[in-house]
């Protein structure tokens, strides 16, 4: 079995992501960022995600022009 590999994001992109949220639904956040909740729980709580994931997610925001 492989070790899965975890990326933190930092904290400022992930201020500047709530920032942008209306709502903290789940639908809300997956239509902003592609994302789930449990996802978005961890980065608000400064935990390491997937590194698969964060890389898709900060991809998607700097062609938001977000970051």
């Amino acid at each position: 079995m492989t070790t899965q590999r975890l990326t933190q994001v930092e904290p400022a992109v992930v201020h500047k992501m709530a920032s942008m949220l209306k709502s903290q639904k789940p639908d809300v956040i997956q239509n902003h960022f592609g994302i789930g909740l449990n996802t978005w729980v961890k980065l608000r709580e400064g935990q390491a995600i997937r590194h698969s994931v964060a890389i898709r997610l900060l991809q998607r925001l700097q062609r938001d022009e977000v970051i």
